[in-house]
Protein backbone atom coordinates (compact mmCIF):
# COMPACT_ATOMS: atom_id res chain seq x y z
CA UNK A 1 0.00 0.00 0.00
CA UNK A 2 1.47 3.58 -0.97
CA UNK A 3 2.57 5.45 2.17
CA UNK A 4 0.52 8.00 0.93
CA UNK A 5 -3.00 5.83 1.46
CA UNK A 6 -1.48 4.83 4.87
CA UNK A 7 -1.15 8.03 6.35
CA UNK A 8 -4.75 9.27 4.56
CA UNK A 9 -6.36 6.11 6.82
CA UNK A 10 -4.22 7.42 9.98
CA UNK A 11 -5.82 10.35 9.63
CA UNK A 12 -9.72 8.64 9.24
CA UNK A 13 -8.96 6.93 12.38
CA UNK A 14 -7.52 9.43 14.17
CA UNK A 15 -10.66 12.01 13.62
CA UNK A 16 -13.17 9.49 14.18
CA UNK A 17 -11.29 9.54 17.76
CA UNK A 18 -11.18 12.88 17.76
CA UNK A 19 -15.34 13.03 16.95
CA UNK A 20 -15.72 10.02 19.43
CA UNK A 21 -14.06 12.21 22.59
CA UNK A 22 -16.23 15.24 21.64
CA UNK A 23 -19.62 13.58 22.00
CA UNK A 24 -18.17 11.68 25.29
CA UNK A 25 -17.05 15.66 26.21
CA UNK A 26 -21.18 16.17 25.25
CA UNK A 27 -22.11 13.35 27.28
CA UNK A 28 -20.21 14.14 30.32
CA UNK A 29 -20.35 18.07 30.18
CA UNK A 30 -22.98 19.19 28.74
CA UNK A 31 -25.65 16.93 28.66
CA UNK A 32 -25.08 16.56 32.96
CA UNK A 33 -28.30 17.29 35.25
CA UNK A 34 -27.78 21.20 36.17
CA UNK A 35 -27.95 20.47 39.44
CA UNK A 36 -25.86 18.99 42.01
CA UNK A 37 -21.75 19.55 40.87
CA UNK A 38 -19.84 16.65 42.56
CA UNK A 39 -15.92 15.63 42.33
CA UNK A 40 -16.64 12.62 40.51
CA UNK A 41 -18.93 14.21 37.62
CA UNK A 42 -15.57 17.37 37.82
CA UNK A 43 -12.99 14.93 37.34
CA UNK A 44 -14.66 12.84 34.71
CA UNK A 45 -15.22 16.12 33.02
CA UNK A 46 -11.65 17.13 33.23
CA UNK A 47 -10.34 13.85 31.90
CA UNK A 48 -12.23 14.43 28.87
CA UNK A 49 -11.09 17.62 28.14
CA UNK A 50 -7.79 16.12 28.45
CA UNK A 51 -8.23 13.25 26.06
CA UNK A 52 -9.78 15.71 23.84
CA UNK A 53 -7.16 18.12 23.88
CA UNK A 54 -4.76 14.90 23.21
CA UNK A 55 -6.96 13.51 20.40
CA UNK A 56 -6.82 17.45 18.97
CA UNK A 57 -3.23 17.56 19.07
CA UNK A 58 -2.62 14.17 17.53
CA UNK A 59 -4.88 15.12 14.44
CA UNK A 60 -3.05 18.25 13.68
CA UNK A 61 0.49 15.95 13.68
CA UNK A 62 -0.91 13.41 11.69
CA UNK A 63 -2.40 16.13 9.08
CA UNK A 64 1.17 17.54 9.14
CA UNK A 65 2.68 14.02 8.63
CA UNK A 66 0.31 13.24 5.78
CA UNK A 67 1.79 16.85 3.89
CA UNK A 68 5.27 15.82 4.57
CA UNK A 69 4.87 12.47 2.85
CA UNK A 70 3.01 13.73 -0.01
CA UNK A 71 5.14 15.07 -3.33
CA UNK A 72 8.00 15.86 -2.56
CA UNK A 73 8.29 13.81 0.64
CA UNK A 74 10.25 14.84 3.72
CA UNK A 75 10.27 11.68 5.50
CA UNK A 76 12.24 13.31 8.43
CA UNK A 77 9.38 15.90 9.30
CA UNK A 78 6.88 12.89 8.86
CA UNK A 79 9.07 11.03 10.89
CA UNK A 80 8.76 13.73 13.32
CA UNK A 81 5.25 14.47 13.56
CA UNK A 82 4.43 10.55 13.58
CA UNK A 83 6.28 10.54 16.41
CA UNK A 84 4.56 13.39 17.90
CA UNK A 85 1.00 12.05 17.32
CA UNK A 86 2.26 8.52 18.86
CA UNK A 87 3.00 10.10 21.88
CA UNK A 88 -0.24 12.08 22.04
CA UNK A 89 -2.04 8.80 21.45
CA UNK A 90 -0.34 7.05 23.92
CA UNK A 91 -1.10 9.54 26.59
CA UNK A 92 -4.41 9.43 25.24
CA UNK A 93 -4.66 5.69 25.26
CA UNK A 94 -3.05 5.12 28.97
CA UNK A 95 -5.41 7.75 30.43
CA UNK A 96 -8.56 6.23 28.95
CA UNK A 97 -7.94 2.66 29.84
CA UNK A 98 -6.19 3.75 33.38
CA UNK A 99 -8.85 5.82 34.32
CA UNK A 100 -11.85 6.45 32.10
CA UNK A 101 -13.12 2.88 31.92
CA UNK A 102 -12.02 1.32 34.49
CA UNK A 103 -14.38 -0.94 36.94
CA UNK A 104 -13.55 1.59 39.42
CA UNK A 105 -14.64 4.47 37.44
CA UNK A 106 -17.37 3.08 35.98
CA UNK A 107 -18.96 1.26 39.36
CA UNK A 108 -18.14 4.41 41.55
CA UNK A 109 -20.38 6.23 38.39
CA UNK A 110 -23.01 3.48 38.97
CA UNK A 111 -23.24 3.99 42.33
CA UNK A 112 -23.77 7.41 42.44
CA UNK A 113 -26.21 7.51 39.69
CA UNK A 114 -28.44 4.86 42.23
CA UNK A 115 -27.68 7.34 45.05
CA UNK A 116 -28.74 10.49 43.18
CA UNK A 117 -31.95 9.59 41.18
CA UNK A 118 -33.61 8.90 37.98
CA UNK A 119 -32.14 12.18 36.39
CA UNK A 120 -28.40 11.04 37.84
CA UNK A 121 -28.76 7.44 36.77
CA UNK A 122 -29.93 8.18 33.38
CA UNK A 123 -27.17 10.49 32.94
CA UNK A 124 -24.63 7.88 34.16
CA UNK A 125 -25.89 4.79 31.80
CA UNK A 126 -25.41 7.59 28.69
CA UNK A 127 -21.74 8.39 30.21
CA UNK A 128 -21.37 4.54 30.76
CA UNK A 129 -22.30 3.88 26.71
CA UNK A 130 -20.13 6.74 25.82
CA UNK A 131 -16.93 5.34 27.20
CA UNK A 132 -17.97 1.63 26.42
CA UNK A 133 -18.03 3.04 22.67
CA UNK A 134 -14.74 4.43 23.01
CA UNK A 135 -12.75 1.44 23.50
CA UNK A 136 -13.15 0.26 19.71
CA UNK A 137 -11.83 3.24 17.67
CA UNK A 138 -9.16 3.97 19.95
CA UNK A 139 -7.77 0.22 19.66
CA UNK A 140 -8.31 1.12 15.94
CA UNK A 141 -6.28 3.68 15.92
CA UNK A 142 -3.44 1.80 17.45
CA UNK A 143 -3.20 -0.79 14.54
CA UNK A 144 -3.29 2.26 11.95
CA UNK A 145 -0.35 3.93 14.14
CA UNK A 146 1.59 0.88 13.86
CA UNK A 147 0.85 0.48 10.11
CA UNK A 148 1.93 3.95 9.53
CA UNK A 149 5.32 3.43 11.04
CA UNK A 150 5.55 0.22 9.34
CA UNK A 151 5.39 2.23 6.23
CA UNK A 152 7.57 4.72 6.61
CA UNK A 153 9.93 2.07 8.20
CA UNK A 154 9.74 0.48 4.67
CA UNK A 155 10.17 3.46 2.84
CA UNK A 156 13.18 4.99 4.93
CA UNK A 157 14.95 1.58 4.23
CA UNK A 158 14.45 1.62 0.60
CA UNK A 159 15.96 4.89 0.58
CA UNK A 160 18.80 4.16 2.41
CA UNK A 161 22.26 3.32 1.51
CA UNK A 162 24.34 0.24 2.34
CA UNK A 163 28.12 -0.09 2.21
CA UNK A 164 29.45 -3.29 1.47
CA UNK A 165 33.29 -3.47 2.34
CA UNK A 166 35.46 -6.07 0.28
CA UNK A 167 38.83 -6.69 0.27
CA UNK A 168 40.13 -6.87 -3.24
CA UNK A 169 44.02 -6.59 -2.56
CA UNK A 170 46.78 -4.90 -0.87
CA UNK A 171 48.54 -2.29 -1.01
CA UNK A 172 52.29 -1.45 0.10
CA UNK A 173 53.71 1.76 0.46
CA UNK A 174 56.53 2.73 2.30
CA UNK A 175 56.71 4.08 5.75
CA UNK A 176 56.85 7.31 5.85
CA UNK A 177 60.20 7.51 7.71
CA UNK A 178 61.74 5.27 4.86
CA UNK A 179 60.42 7.46 2.14
CA UNK A 180 63.22 10.60 0.79
CA UNK A 181 62.09 13.87 1.92
CA UNK A 182 61.58 15.99 -1.07
CA UNK A 183 63.49 18.63 0.20
CA UNK A 184 66.48 16.92 0.68
CA UNK A 185 66.42 15.35 -2.53
CA UNK A 186 66.55 19.32 -4.00
CA UNK A 187 69.81 20.10 -1.84
CA UNK A 188 71.16 16.30 -3.37
CA UNK A 189 70.57 18.00 -6.83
Amino acid sequence: MAIEAVFQQLGTTFETVREMLQNLGLTVIEDRPPHGEVLLVERLGNLVDDLRGWAEEGCAAVSAARQAVAHPPDMQRARQELAAAQERFLMLKYRFFDEAVTHRTIDALMRFGHQRGREWLGWVKSVVLALEAGRAPIRMLDEALLQAWKELVERLGVRSMSVHTTNIGQQIAPSPALRPRRDTQAAQE
